[in-house]
């Protein structure tokens, strides 16, 4: 059968049913997938769907829709894929303004040619979209403070759930009710409004980059050289220790330390230098496991998958890596304290959250079974500012419509 073509709804709005390749949601499929042209048309969309109040989840690509509970409603999708190419590029500024469909690989490319370049690495570049990676405020390995989205967003444009186009920082400032909305959609998950575009802080291209392994036979010896390094101010521009399972699939064994140099060549040079005579055993490698460490919340599939993402405080990240070891691949962030762990034993839950909680971490279920989101709250408990969550999500979006149930304490 051929799939019904999409019918014009509003001025610059086409309309469809879900067609087999559309993804779902914990299994849930909307009736309706609504696809604006442009940043207006996408305001008409929203107004609509607050008019009639139908539940929306904005989409990109999807490629994190597993992400977040289960939605209490779904009506519609709102395809942000047409809003997509960079609008202004100011390369003595390094700043640029970009649509927030526009794919991440699309837009380094871009930059590139200009020898700059968005310091964020999120799972799949070469889907996953601007406005989901702010959306998320999902940094991938680059960690340091600086460094996250919150710290590149210069300012966006979007659209409230009742079809308002608010403005944040950039070149136009006009927040709404005293909000400073750049911080407040970071991490929101399309739950508080909808980013048509993006002003973003960019870098320079490195002239060099290095990556240098360090391998030990314990997370706590792991540890130790990590605050060697810390001691003798070698702050690498990303960290990640790996355990021996995911060493192993990296082609490399025992707890792994891999720390990436980049920067002036000179610099560069010398860093790796000094961390390897630092660390007993490092040595220079391919600098290719990055794309893998880059894709691990996304690096496997299947109905019984379990994917956790632990909050710890930094100085306890080894800790809460070494307490998670054999559960199966794991990698974590000693410069944020993000531990990443990936099972298919998802009996193991509530073993891993109790551990989580004697170091007081937060965990979150990055991927999860259907069955077991629909127990518990991916997010874990909710947080101390909670019911100030709840009250902003009440102003910006008083009729619940977007993302409804998705994010933290099932807002």
């Amino acid at each position: 059968m051929t799939p019904e073509a999409p019918r014009p709804l509003l001025d610059g709005v086409s309309s469809r049913p879900p067609r087999p390749d559309d993804p779902k949601i914990d299994g849930l499929s909307p009736w309706l997938v609504l696809e604006p042209e442009n940043e207006w048309a996408l305001s008409r969309a929203l107004e609509l769907c607050h008019r009639e109040s139908l539940a929306v989840v904005p989409v990109g690509s999807g490629t994190r829709l597993a992400l977040g509970n289960r939605p209490s409603h779904l009506d519609a999708y709102l395809s942000t894929r047409a809003l997509d190419g960079v609008v202004d590029h100011i390369p003595g500024d390094l700043t640029v303004t970009v649509r927030a469909g526009t794919l991440v690989r699309t837009l380094q490319e871009e930059l590139f040619e200009q020898g700059q370049f968005l310091p964020v690495d999120p799972p799949l570049p070469e889907r996953a979209t601007i406005g989901g990676v702010f959306a998320l405020g999902e940094p991938g390995f680059r960690r340091r403070p600086g460094g996250r989205p919150r710290d590149l967003l210069l300012g966006f444009e979007g659209v409230l759930a009742d079809g308002t186009v608010v403005k944040s920082g950039g070149r136009v400032v006009k927040n709404v009710a005293g909000y400073e909305l750049s911080k407040l959609f970071t991490g929101s998950a399309g739950t508080l409004f909808v980013m048509t575009r993006a002003h973003l802080r960019l870098r320079a291209l490195p002239e060099k980059a290095v990556t240098v392994c360090a391998r030990f036979r314990r997370a706590g010896e792991a540890r130790s050289g990590w605050l060697e390094l810390i001691r003798s101010h070698l702050l690498p521009e990303a960290a990640t220790l790996l355990n021996p399972i995911s060493s192993r699939a990296s082609s490399l064994d025992d707890w792994c330390l891999v720390l990436r140099f980049e920067g002036l060549s000179e610099e560069v040079s010398a860093s790796a230098e000094a961390a390897k005579k630092r660390l007993p055993g490092a040595a220079e490698i391919s600098s290719r496991v990055w794309d893998w460490i880059r894709d691990f919340p996304l690096g496997a599939t299947g109905k019984d998958v379990l994917v956790l993402r632990g909050l710890v405080a930094p100085a306890l990240t080894f800790e809460l890596a070494e307490e998670w070891r054999d559960g199966g691949p794991l990698i974590a962030h000693p410069d944020s304290g993000i531990v990443f762990s990936r099972t298919e034993e998802p009996d193991g839950l509530a073993d891993r959250q109790d551990v989580a909680r004697r170091l007081g971490a937060n965990v979150v279920l990055e991927q999860a079974p259907p069955g077991l989101k629909e127990e518990v709250d991916v997010f874990g408990e909710p947080p101390k500012a909670f019911a100030i969550m709840k009250r902003l999500k009440q102003e910006l979006d008083p009729r619940g419509i977007l993302s409804p149930g998705r994010f933290v304490g099932r807002l």
